[in-house]
C-alpha cells in the first residue's frame, strides 16, 4: 500500500495551492482530481467567465461616442470568442500541469484522476478512471473538493436552453432572450457579459428592492442604471411564479405586487448559489462533522478529525473566492507540518465583481458597519476628481472609504466602483492588514496620474485636508 505525508482530494485552486506548499516542504503528496486540474476556478468560474468579461468590455468600447472616433461596422464571431476563452483556460491549466509534472519526476507528487472515499481516518479507497480500485494511506488529508451550482428541483438543466455557470463553454451562440434566475454576483456578471452584445435581451428577477442587496444602495444603483442602458430589464420585489419549457420556447411568470406577468425567453440561466461537494467522501464514517448545508465544519481549516483539513468552498467559511481557497490551503499545509508564520486573517479580504462598471471592495460597507454597531465616518470621491479619471472620461465612477469615528481613524472598509477598481482596492487591503491609520494612507507617494490618487484624496477629505474639495466642485 502506498503511503504519503499528505493526500489532497480535489485538484482545483485550493488543492493545487496546497500541493505546491507541501512541495516547498519536500513532502510526499498524492493529489486526486475527479475531472480536470484547475477545477471551477479555471473552467467554470473565475478565469473562463472573466475572460468572457474582458472580451465583452473590449467590445463595449466600440460604441463609446466621446473618444473621437465612430465605428461604422463590426462583426461578432461567437465561435472565435469561445476559442479565446478556451485558449486562456488551457494556458492556465498547462502552467499548473507543468509544475505537477516537475514534481512527479522528482517522485514527490503522484497525480491520480479519479475519486476517493475514506474507509478509516488515515486510509482512502481510490477509484481511478482506469484500472481497479486500490487503497492508500496518509499522515494528513486536505479536502478541497469545491462546490457546484445549486439547481432548482422543478427546472431540469440541459446545458443548452437551461444552463448554469458550468455550461458557458457549451453554448453555441448568444442567447437572444435570456432569463437570469438569481441576481447575486454570478447572475449579475453573466447579465453584464451577455447584454453587452447586440441582439441579446436579459431579464433578471430579484426578491429584494434592488439587485446585490447586501451592497450599499449607491453601489447597486450605478450597476442597475448601467445594466438598464444595455437592454437588461430588472424586476425587483418579485419572484418567479413558474417556468415551462416547451418546444416552441420558454414561458415563465413574474410575481410582483400580487400580480403575475407572463413572459417568454429563449434561454434560462440558473444562478441561485452553490452547494459543497461533500457527498461520497465517506466523511460521516470517520466522524468529520458537517453543517446542515453540507459544508464541513472547521476551525482555522481543521476539521473535527485533527489530521484532516479543508480549504475553499467545501468548508463552512463560505467565502467563495479563489484567493481565499488558495490561502486556506497554504495555511492548512503549514499547520500540518508546523510551519505557520502568521494566523489566517479574513479582515482584509478583498474581492471583485465583474460588472458594468467593475466593482471591488475590502472590509465593511456602510450596511455592515451599522449592523456591527460601529460609530463610523464615510467619504465618497468621484473618479472625475482625479487626473487619470478625467483622462479615461469616466462617468459615475467613485471611491468610498468607511472609517472609525476618531480624529485619525482606522479604515473599516472601501468600495471602488469603476475602471481598474480591482487594482485600486489592493492598496486599501494592505492598509487594513497592517492596521495603519488614515494619515498613513495620505503620506504614500502615489504615481501620477493614477486612480489610486483618488483613494488618497478620499482619505484626505475625511481628515479635512483634501487638495480638491468635493463640496466645491459641481
Amino acid at each position: 500500500m502506498q503511503s504519503y505525508d499528505l493526500c489532497i482530494i480535489g485538484g482545483g485552486a485550493a488543492g493545487f495551492a496546497g500541493a505546491m506548499r507541501a512541495m516547498d516542504f519536500q513532502k510526499r503528496v498524492c493529489l486526486i482530481e475527479k475531472n480536470q486540474i484547475g477545477g471551477a476556478a479555471i473552467f467554470n468560474g473565475a478565469l473562463a467567465s472573466k475572460t468572457w468579461w474582458e472580451l465583452a468590455k473590449d467590445f463595449d468600447k466600440l460604441f463609446l461616442t466621446d473618444r473621437g472616433y465612430r465605428v461604422l461596422g463590426y462583426e461578432v464571431d461567437f465561435g472565435a470568442i469561445q476559442e479565446i476563452v478556451r485558449a486562456a483556460t488551457a494556458e492556465r491549466q498547462a502552467q499548473m500541469l507543468c509544475q505537477i509534472d516537475h514534481y512527479q519526476k522528482l517522485g514527490w507528487l503522484d497525480l491520480v484522476f479519479g475519486t476517493a472515499e475514506f474507509i478509516s481516518p488515515h486510509r482512502l479507497r481510490v477509484f481511478p478512471r482506469e484500472g481497479e480500485p486500490y487503497e492508500i494511506e496518509a499522515q494528513y488529508f486536505l479536502i478541497a473538493t469545491g462546490s457546484r451550482p445549486r439547481t432548482l428541483p422543478h427546472l431540469p438543466i440541459d446545458g443548452e436552453r437551461v444552463f448554469t455557470s458550468d455550461h458557458l463553454q457549451s453554448l453555441s451562440a448568444f442567447p437572444p432572450d435570456l432569463l437570469v434566475i438569481g441576481s447575486g454576483v454570478i447572475g449579475c456578471e453573466f447579465a453584464t457579459i451577455f447584454s453587452t452584445y447586440p441582439g441579446v435581451r436579459v431579464t433578471m428577477v430579484e426578491k429584494a428592492d434592488r439587485i446585490l442587496p447586501y451592497e450599499d444602495p449607491d453601489v447597486t444603483a450605478l450597476v442597475s442604471q448601467n445594466l438598464a442602458t444595455c437592454n437588461v430589464h430588472i424586476y425587483t420585489r418579485a419572484e418567479i411564479a413558474h417556468v415551462e419549457i416547451g418546444e416552441d420556447g420558454i414561458r415563465y411568470g413574474v410575481l410582483q405586487d400580487g400580480q403575475v406577468r407572463e413572459c417568454t425567453a429563449t434561454h434560462v440561466l440558473v444562478s441561485v448559489g452553490r452547494v459543497p461537494n461533500t457527498e461520497g467522501l465517506g466523511l460521516e464514517r470517520i466522524g468529520v462533522k458537517l453543517s446542515p448545508s453540507g459544508h464541513i465544519i472547521t476551525q482555522e481549516t481543521q476539521t473535527s478529525v485533527p489530521h484532516i483539513f479543508t480549504a475553499g468552498d467545501v468548508d463552512d467559511q463560505g467565502a467563495g473566492f479563489v484567493n481565499v481557497a488558495e490561502q486556506e490551503a497554504r495555511y492548512a499545509v503549514e499547520r500540518m507540518f508546523g510551519r505557520v508564520r502568521r494566523a489566517l486573517d479574513y479582515d482584509h479580504l478583498s474581492w471583485i465583481m465583474f460588472l458594468r462598471p467593475e466593482v471591488a471592495g475590502v472590509g465593511l460597507n456602510e450596511q455592515q458597519a451599522r449592523a456591527k454597531g460601529y460609530a463610523y465616518r464615510v467619504a465618497r470621491y468621484d473618479y472625475r476628481f482625479t487626473a487619470r479619471g478625467l483622462a479615461m472620461r469616466t462617468q459615475g465612477s467613485f471611491f468610498k472609504l468607511i472609517t472609525t469615528d476618531e480624529p485619525d481613524p482606522y479604515i473599516l472598509g472601501c468600495r471602488a466602483v469603476g475602471p481598474q477598481a480591482s487594482a485600486i482596492i489592493g492598496l486599501v487591503a494592505m492598509m487594513i492588514r497592517f492596521s495603519r491609520r488614515l494619515s498613513d494612507l495620505c503620506q504614500i507617494l502615489q504615481p501620477h496620474p493614477a486612480l489610486t490618487e483618488g483613494i488618497q484624496e478620499c482619505a484626505r477629505h475625511l481628515l479635512g485636508e483634501a487638495i480638491y474639495k468635493p463640496e466645491l466642485l459641481s
